[in-house]
């Protein structure tokens, strides 16, 4: 099968006609890999087609009411939602994350099993070791879709970010904007390697999700500033009067 893919890196003009779509009868997969200031952002999604998410629709449904509610989705979901997180390899600055979902979310347009085409759409964030600097990306998905047709994997960047290199084994594109078609492929053998710089431009995002890394870059501060304190002391310390016999 391996010898039988079709893989298609689209460069160039094709780029414009990028987007997420459904197909007829086949499944998609998209990937936005978003480097931040103390975080990598990586939105997943999983198209299933047109005639795929029909057969799929039936199985959802089960009270078999001809209905999908918001039970039966999420079901769904959070079985597709581990398996990509178990079939997927990311690493940061060479230590391995276990990708963990912060978002699972189930389109399915129309909640009947008389529908199509659903998408399962799936967001995660990995801290960075520190807060800004130059930092190193991998990721390999294998994932097994069924009736797999395209994938799209993207590379975004953002205020004070730089990327320095953003390939699939050895194909880079500067548009950071790959395409192929079949199971596997590059992605899962060689993986993305992706490679930033986040200067002091970047901004961070005021929440707890990435505390430690950030307190971690924000510590030589209060050191210096106990340091000073200390100094401080020890000078009216030595000025009192005793000390000067």
């Amino acid at each position: 099968m391996r010898t039988l893919l079709v893989l298609a890196i689209t460069l160039g003009a094709t780029h414009a006609s990028a987007h997420v779509a459904p197909s007829v009868d086949d499944n998609n997969r998209y990937l936005k890999l978003t480097p931040a200031a103390d975080r990598v952002r990586l939105a997943y999604t999983v198209f299933y087609g047109e005639v795929p998410g029909a057969q799929l629709r039936r199985t959802l449904d089960a009270d078999h009411d001809g209905r999908i509610d918001d039970a039966e989705a999420n079901a769904f979901g959070e079985r597709v939602a581990g398996e990509v997180a178990d079939a997927l390899e990311l690493a940061i600055d060479g230590r391995n994350y276990r990708v963990s979902w912060t978002t699972v979310s189930v389109g399915l347009g129309t909640p009947v099993t008389a529908g199509g085409a659903f998408s399962v759409d799936l967001i995660a964030w990995a801290c960075l070791p520190s807060v800004r600097g130059t930092h190193a990306v991998t990721l390999r998905d294998r994932f097994r879709l069924p009736r797999p047709g395209e994938t799209e994997v993207k590379i975004d960047d953002g205020l004070g970010i730089t990327i320095h290199r953003a390939r699939i084994g050895r194909i880079e594109d500067p548009a950071r904007d790959y395409r192929f078609v079949g199971p596997g492929g590059p992605l899962a053998d060689e993986g993305l390697d992706v490679s930033f710089t986040a200067s002091e431009r970047a901004p961070l995002t005021d929440d707890a999700t990435c505390a430690p890394a950030a307190a971690s870059r924000r510590a030589p501060a209060p050191l210096v500033i106990a340091a000073m304190l200390a100094l401080a002391s020890a000078l009216v310390w030595l000025s009192l009067p005793h000390n000067k016999r």
